[in-house]
């Protein structure tokens, strides 16, 4: 059934809260309606739900002191879900929590999907189900859009991008940091422990951070067996006893295999077939250094291959703002504001900033953005400015009083991203305005170690000597 449930004023990322058996507008649907773990397919009952046919996922804890907490958590997740409204994601329908006993039940509805690409790449459906062409362009140009809203899926692999009428829709990502609903663990171990570790990137594998970049090599990862399972099945077999190597297949164990069997793969195909620019992205996706992957930005396959769908998700005030500061567009992101646009709007300073607007952050801050407020990341507008290199926009947040040393939700502050990505003059700007050069990630990484590994060698010296002069302004030495 189409979207017909929908109003105008309806907000299903605003969770409603449920006492009673009467009040749930959703029962499970069909004899077996359990599809995996908290997963399942239920049918709508009442209201603007009745006749819909969706997959709700619930999230449980009964461990969390703290519950109240934990609630506005789940809450966040599902606003996160709800802002990545796209013609290649899955439509959420309805957030709840179940109040009917202690524990505390986060339910999320989605629509339902006819199957996922996971069937496409089984080899005995390559005659009737086979990857659709157009798919390649369909998904960058949904990853890309996704990571420009500052959000990372975390956990891409066949089964959690869907087929619908014969459109592909990325699934499960936002609420796949949730996990049981614990908060975000740090030990290496258990950040690794709720991924995928078929399609995961090599630093995930090893419980580092995950950042963008391990979206790409996950998605480069599909690419590839969706391009064997497109042009030449027989590759199947020699991709799954590479993977299968070892106990848990892994791409990011048996990388160098890969490589090779790429290679073999190209060579036996005529230059600039969309075969070989497909297996030459692939290539750059699966690299193992992080820092080498492409950006979803500049992710290309040409036009044959780009995505003609078109983002028809219906577009509220809080969109169109989106859309305008990802732009630049000062005059409009001014005219949305007037006309009743939230300033707070949940990634719409970061996009500005992250694009260098300068005008166009003064406009929102003056209309009450909060200075410090948070992306899906936990990025501040400070943080996207920083590892960008806008100079005028960072002066423009510390003159607003920017916290400095904020922290991401991998505890990297802006410090991290600037050095990360050789702005010496931003560095010295945050430095000057206090950041704390002893500032350490997750993985224990300070803003040097990012600047030493990816070879900017003047950040290096400035933040060396910065230290020297600190420690004998300190008399340390």
């Amino acid at each position: 059934m189409g979207m017909c449930y929908s109003s105008q004023n309806y907000q299903p990322d605003r969770p409603d809260e449920y006492t009673e058996d009467k009040q749930f507008p959703f029962v499970p649907d069909g004899p077996s309606p359990l599809i995996a773990g908290q997963v399942e397919f239920v049918k709508g009952i009442s209201g603007r739900f009745r006749g819909l046919k969706c997959v709700r996922k619930t999230i449980l804890d009964d461990t969390e002191i703290d519950k109240e907490n934990l609630k506005r958590r789940l809450a966040q997740e599902a606003r996160i879900l709800h802002s990545a409204r796209h013609c290649h994601v899955i439509p959420l329908i309805h957030t709840y929590f179940d109040n009917r006993t202690d524990q505390v039940r986060f339910s999320i509805v989605m629509d339902r999907a006819e199957t996922s690409l996971s069937e496409c790449l089984k080899p005995k459906n390559f005659d009737n189900k086979r990857p659709k062409l157009e798919w390649f362009g369909c998904l960058i140009a949904v990853i890309r859009y996704i990571h420009g809203l500052g959000i990372r899926h975390r956990d891409i692999k066949p089964t959690n991008i869907l087929i619908k009428k014969g459109r592909v829709l990325l699934a499960d990502f936002g609420i796949s940091q949730m996990g049981l609903g614990k908060t975000m663990p740090t030990t290496n171990l258990a950040r690794n422990a709720s991924r995928t570790k078929e399609y995961c990137a090599p630093e995930v594998d090893q419980g580092r951070t995950r950042g963008r970049s391990a979206d790409i090599f996950s998605l480069g990862a599909v690419f590839l067996e969706m391009c064997i399972a497109y042009y030449n099945p027989e590759d199947f077999q020699q991709l799954e006893s590479i993977l299968k190597t070892e106990q848990n297949q892994s791409y990011a164990r048996n990388i160098d295999k890969v490589h090779e069997l790429i290679r073999c793969m190209k060579l036996r195909l005529e230059d600039g077939t969309w075969q070989q620019n497909i297996l030459c992205l692939c290539m750059e996706m699966l690299n193992s250094n992080r820092d080498q992957r492409p950006s979803a930005e500049v992710l290309n396959l040409g036009n044959q291959l780009t995505c003609k769908c078109g983002n028809n998700a219906s577009l509220t005030k809080a969109d169109k703002l989106i859309e305008a500061c990802k732009n630049g567009s000062t005059n409009l992101v001014r005219r949305l504001l007037d006309d009743g646009a939230d300033p707070n709007t949940m990634g719409a300073i970061h996009l500005a900033s992250d694009r260098g607007s300068v005008d166009t952050v003064r406009v929102l801050l003056q209309a009450g953005t909060y200075v410090d407020s948070l992306n899906a990341t936990g990025q501040t507008a400070l943080h996207c400015a920083a590892r960008n290199g806008f100079v005028a926009v960072i002066e423009l947040l510390l003159e607003k009083k920017a916290h400095v040393d904020a922290k991401d939700e991998n505890e990297q502050t802006a410090l991290h991203g600037a050095a990360a990505h050789g702005h010496l003059k931003i560095v010295q700007i945050l430095l000057h305005a206090g950041a704390d050069i002893e500032a350490e990630d997750l993985d224990g990484d300070k803003a040097v170690n990012f600047a030493r590994r990816r070879g900017h060698d003047a950040v290096l010296q400035f933040l060396g000597s910065s230290k020297t002069g600190r420690l004998a302004n300190n008399g340390i030495i």
